[in-house]
């Protein structure tokens, strides 16, 4: 059974909006192993020089690895830069 595409979904695609743009949603851009941008960042949970971890709605990003920095926050965008090892993404608890 196809999934049900919600109303912003459908509004977004109409008015040519990116799906991170749009309430709930958040994209990323990693360049090499060395920066993450996430954009549609809500809160930053935790930090620490091995791992920061953001909430995105009703996710959570856990981004691991060595020397984590995070180099800007605002306008609901993150970049950290450091050696990125992995991205682990889980449910947020609520």
């Amino acid at each position: 059974m196809p999934k049900k595409v919600g109303f912003l979904t459908r509004f977004g695609a109409k008015l040519d909006i990116p799906r991170e743009a749009l309430p709930g949603s958040f994209g990323m851009t990693l360049s090499g192993q060395h920066e993450l941008v996430v954009r549609g960042c809500k809160k930053i949970l935790s930090y620490d020089k091995e791992c920061i971890a953001l909430a995105l709605g009703k996710t959570v990003l856990e981004i691991h690895g060595e020397k984590l920095f995070c180099t800007a926050f605002g306008a609901r965008c993150v970049t950290v830069t450091g050696r990125i090892v992995s991205l682990t993404f889980e449910e947020a608890k609520k």
